[in-house]
């Protein structure tokens, strides 16, 4: 299992945990212009990108559904016509986290993350993998003291991001790296907002931690040494989301790599959000108007899914891309 590629699709804290832990927050927020125009330059793809698209309608309201990846490398063209029409046509934007609050965090929600004491994350793995831990620490240019410092959850994500946003850094620079990539949302918020469209989240960076708190001790350590296993093994190469099947709007390989999530992982950050999320699009039908509603990919995929927990309550989502 990729453990970077679950974050990707899943939470929208994966980038702002590297970003704060570099100290990288004004390279990140560099003007909307140019957030939009990096992830959407010109690549050789084998066809034109056409990632999924649903609707839940009702009435004189329409929500539009749309996965995102969290960090895409800068030279991906990931934008379809179809999204283009949908941002067009929505009234607002709702992201898992509001723009806003991605820029400055609370840092009380980040102070989440940390364990309160030291202890070093290599006796959090079992004797055989704290070479290979070390090994993948010391590559990854972040300081093994604040690794040592924070929760098993949050370091297991630092090393995850740090280790894809590594696997585009051309000249062995995270930070530059890092800078120079963003995701989906970053796309879609500089066209909402040169749109004058107002743009909310529908959870909070402190709710989103309190997700990954909730897991057990053992199902955060799994966790930890999943994804050395996978380093040590070199199945740790950069993400590429052509591969993944999201630029192409394959559903089902998303889908595949979601169920090979652990247990307590799958159920912090997929099915209790996605039920909270079922709850919210539910009454938000219940007002007029059109929205997009972005969250990450990994939600809009599988038996778990958003749209089955619609489906499951009567309600009808088609896609339409």
């Amino acid at each position: 299992m990729r453990i970077d590629s679950i974050w990707a699709r899943l939470t929208g804290a994966f980038a702002l945990i590297l970003a704060w832990c570099f100290q990288a927050a004004p390279a990140l927020a560099q003007d909307e212009a140019g957030r939009a125009n990096a992830v959407t330059a010109p690549a050789a793809t084998a066809s034109a990108p056409r990632p999924a698209i649903w609707l839940l309608s009702r009435g004189d309201t329409k929500i539009y559904l749309f996965g995102t990846v969290h960090i895409l490398p800068p030279e991906l063209q990931w934008r379809s016509a179809a999204l283009d029409r949908v941002i067009g046509e929505a009234d607002e934007l709702v992201l898992e986290i509001a723009a806003d609050e991605m820029e400055q965090p609370d840092p009380a929600a980040l102070q989440a993350m940390m364990l309160g004491k030291t202890a070093p994350l290599e006796w959090r793995v079992s004797p055989n993998r704290r070479a290979a831990l070390r090994a993948m620490v010391a590559d990854s240019g972040l300081q093994p003291l604040m690794l040592d410092q924070m929760q098993t959850w949050a370091a297991t994500m630092t090393l995850s991001v740090a280790q894809l946003v590594a696997g585009h850094a051309e000249d062995g620079s995270i930070e530059e790296a890092m800078a120079n990539m963003s995701g989906a949302e970053d796309a879609l918020t500089a066209a909402f907002r040169e749109r004058g469209k107002p743009i909310s989240g529908v959870e909070t960076v402190g709710e989103q931690m309190s997700f990954f708190g909730s897991m057990s001790f053992t199902a955060q350590r799994e966790m930890l040494e999943e994804m050395v296993d996978a380093h040590a093994s070199g199945a740790g190469a950069a993400f590429d989301p052509n591969e993944s099947g999201w630029v192409s709007g394959d559903v089902e390989s998303i889908a595949e790599e979601m169920r090979a999530m652990n247990p307590d992982l799958y159920d912090a950050l997929l099915t209790r959000r996605n039920a909270a999320w079922t709850d919210w699009l539910i009454a938000r039908l219940e007002r007029p108007g059109t929205v997009l509603f972005a969250v990450g990919a990994g939600h809009l995929a599988g038996e778990h899914s958003v749209q089955a927990m619609l489906e499951a309550r009567g309600f009808t989502v088609a896609r339409i891309d």
